[in-house]
């Protein structure tokens, strides 16, 4: 029988995890849910692109979530931060779910974040795509990090999104470390935000910093001007690791070297699937681990976005 999979959010990143899907080895039953007719019509042409009309999954394609459905084996909620809490609980309150990938930044703010557990409580997992976690390169990288904290990491480039995509490197240092995150220093924020690439939502420039529960520490930079550098690990023994996500090239201080790539979704979505579907597990952290970063950085964004424009909003608009 075939797994049932609902991908809700068909846009850029939706689009993109069916690119990989495609290559599953389960044999699936894809729902895909998008109320725009040109991201349904982007993503069409990308499953087929990707060979969709040769495998043996079955999809459908809709604008809306079809009633006749009781229950999801899986339900990957890619939309954006603004509202997916809503999406999340009106999936939860019509259909039976085991199991959740949900896309970040989770939400905008912290009583969201709550909404999303609540919502989710009664499935077996939920997970959230913060990728490195699933990447050959960085899983080889984990292991020579291991037991050699606590460590001082620092990643600087130009306009990277710091705002969304620090999650990305917050959550890395929990895995690396094992530590749990405990705070986030926002005074080297700018404070005037810009609108980002996509509608509605705001970018930051500036530094902030990140402490761990036992000791790490994490300084995230962007400036328009800077050029990306590669992510410095300081580890205890006095290593000096560099990153190079860029040129896929980590190499320390003692000559030692580590290539690989940032894979992306495309080629992590049918692995992604297997996981969970045929063995009930995958390398990603579990929501309630992500929430817990996640709580830090929105509280922190939300606390600067209002400081910045003398507001008392209740959400930060970052995505």
């Amino acid at each position: 029988m075939a797994f049932d999979v609902l991908l809700f959010g068909a846009g850029n990143l939706g689009s993109r995890y069916l690119q990989g899907i495609v290559r599953s080895s389960a044999l699936l039953s894809l729902t895909v849910v998008d109320p725009s007719s040109s991201a349904i019509e982007r993503a069409r042409s990308r499953w087929l692109e990707a060979g969709g009309q040769h495998c043996n999954h079955q999809i459908r394609w809709f604008d809306s979530i079809p009633s006749e459905r009781e229950c999801f084996d899986l339900a990957i909620v890619a939309t954006s931060a603004e509202g997916r809490a809503a999406h999340i609980e009106s999936i939860a309150s019509q259909f039976n779910v085991r199991y959740w990938v949900l896309e970040k930044v989770l939400a905008q703010s912290v009583a969201e974040l709550e909404l999303i557990n609540q919502a989710t409580s009664q499935s077996q997992v939920a997970w959230v795509n913060t990728t490195r976690r699933m990447m050959v390169w960085y899983h080889t990288l984990e292991r020579v990090f291991v037991s050699r904290g606590p460590i001082k990491c620092v990643y600087s480039g130009g306009l990277w999104g710091l705002a969304c995509n620090s999650i990305h490197f917050l959550d890395l240092i929990c895995w690396w470390t094992g530590e749990k995150l405990e705070s986030i220093n926002t005074e080297g924020l700018d404070s005037s935000w810009f609108e980002s690439k996509r509608a509605g939502y705001f970018e930051v420039t500036g530094k902030i910093l990140a402490q761990y529960s036992c000791g790490s520490t994490l300084t995230l930079e962007t400036h328009d001007t800077a050029e990306t550098q590669p992510m410095r690990v300081d580890l205890a023994d006095g290593t000096v690791w560099r990153v190079d996500e860029v040129n896929g090239i980590a190499s320390n201080s003692s000559g030692e070297m580590i290539c690989g790539c940032l894979e992306p979704q495309s080629q992590l979505s049918a692995r992604l699937v297997d996981d969970i579907l045929l063995r009930g597990q995958c390398d990603l952290p579990k929501l309630e681990e992500s929430v817990a970063v996640h709580s830090v950085l929105l509280d922190a964004m939300l606390k600067h976005w209002n400081l910045s424009y003398n507001r008392n909003d209740l959400r930060v608009p970052i995505t």
